[in-house]
């Protein structure tokens, strides 16, 4: 077993248990969907996390060819990451309940002081991660924008203004877009 296959297992175990949460929700509200009231900015949250858990993934690549060697201080700002996007995964949908509507909006709301700050903590620390782990410079576009982006985040954690998260909901979906887009990471296949 290689150092990153080492490291790795247990974030990969971090990132399967947030996707398989958050699948499993999506699954079993769709069975009670007659119950369910549905928010947009919930459903558009729900894609977002999605694809972060995702490319959160497939980032640990670069991992297998820039790491020569690791210590634990690293290895543990990559953990805490990645933990925090296994909890503001369980925030995102609430669980099905066998009685009783649903209302997406109303648990957007009710959770989005933890959600936010869990996500601002993630954005944070992502720029940790960035800096000991892939070698990206403290003021660069991998350390900026999250800090930025974190910022927002907090900002939503702290208003109750429908209008500002309808904003940033978009806006994050679409900074998360951007940075898929521009990502150059490369998995090849050798026999």
């Amino acid at each position: 077993m290689s150092p990153f296959e080492f490291v790795t297992i247990f974030c990969s175990l971090i990132l399967g248990l947030a996707l398989t949460h958050i699948f499993r929700a999506v699954s079993d509200l769709y069975e009670i969907r007659d119950r369910v009231k549905t928010y947009w900015l919930n459903s558009l949250w729900v894609v977002t996390v999605t694809m972060w858990a995702i490319y959160a993934w497939w980032g640990l690549w670069s991992l297998s060819i820039n790491m020569e060697s690791w210590n634990y201080a690293q290895y543990w700002f990559l953990v805490i990451n990645l933990s925090s996007i296994y909890f503001f995964t369980t925030l995102v949908l609430p669980k099905a309940t066998d009685e009783g509507t649903i209302d997406l909006e109303k648990h957007y709301f009710s959770v989005h002081k933890a959600f936010f700050s869990i996500v601002a903590f993630s954005l944070f620390s992502s720029v940790a991660v960035n800096y000991s782990l892939f070698g990206e410079p403290m003021i660069g576009p991998m350390t900026i924008m999250p800090t930025i982006v974190g910022f927002v985040a907090l900002g939503a954690a702290f208003t109750e203004s429908g209008k500002y998260h309808k904003g940033i909901g978009v806006f994050i979906f679409l900074m998360f877009i951007a940075f898929q887009l521009t990502d150059v990471n490369l998995i090849n296949y050798e026999v």
